[in-house]
């Protein structure tokens, strides 16, 4: 079954849905934030947008509204972000899990879209208790992310420093294959390339403009519609892997 978007049904419909068999929900969780010179503030929540549209095809599920505010206290250095504390993190996570469970839904699927939600969402699972009253499957696995960043190594001589954390090369290209119009290549320009162990501490710990002036983790200006169609797939089948291992 194709995906459907919850907030363009009415309640019948989906009451309906959830009788014929439709009941999980995927729910993205994205930010409002810095993303350099070349992307928009919403950067994160439109990846999740797409993200959960193309997750719920696969699932044969139902597409929630992304949550568009995130845990970016690390990015409060530049004019624009909006920030939640990670209290507040839990408690909407709770709030929409509680929600779906009164509403009759089976299964919740929750997937951070911005790298600082992931130890959040994380936390938040760990205070909803062992039931719900919904099945509850999240990824909470940076390594995701690094598996993406990896495949630009592999496939296009992207070294992971220039693949990057934030608004590099592999962001970027996946904003590039699904918001071309709001993708700027030719503002694209180098941020930090240093080593990515040690930048992830740091970047947490004194914020991203410690780092880099322009916002930047990585090096953008290699970045393509086409390369991003690639990390694009490879997102979305290690995402059905890891909510399989869990399901």
């Amino acid at each position: 079954m194709a995906a459907l978007e919850l907030d363009k049904l009415s309640w019948p419909e989906v009451e309906r849905e959830i009788a014929a068999g439709r009941d999980t929900v995927v729910v993205a969780f994205g930010a409002t934030e810095q993303h350099g010179p070349h992307m928009p503030l919403a950067t994160d929540a439109l990846i999740g947008d797409h993200f959960a549209r193309e997750l719920a095809e696969r699932l044969s599920g139902f597409a929630a509204p992304t949550v568009r505010i995130g845990c970016s206290s690390h990015h409060l250095g530049y004019p624009g972000t909006i920030s939640i504390a990670d209290e507040t993190f839990h408690a909407i996570v709770a709030d929409v899990v509680s929600s779906l469970a009164t509403g009759g839904f089976r299964r919740a699927v929750l997937i951070p879209t911005h790298g600082g939600n992931f130890a959040p969402l994380a936390a938040a699972l760990e205070k909803l208790g062992d039931d719900p009253g919904i099945e509850v499957v999240a990824l909470t696995d940076l390594t995701v992310l690094l598996e993406v960043a990896q495949l630009g190594a592999t496939e296009f001589e992207v070294p992971l420093e220039r693949g990057g954390l934030h608004a590099g090369e592999w962001e970027t290209s996946m904003m590039a294959a699904i918001h071309p119009e709001l993708t700027d290549l030719d503002a694209a320009e180098p941020g930090y390339v240093g080593d990515l162990e040690s930048a992830i501490g740091r970047l947490f710990e004194g914020g991203v403009r410690a780092l880099s002036e322009n916002g930047v983790i990585g090096d953008p200006t290699a970045a393509s519609p086409e390369h991003g169609r690639l990390y694009w797939d490879r997102a979305l089948d290690l995402a059905v892997e890891q909510i399989d291992a869990q399901s």
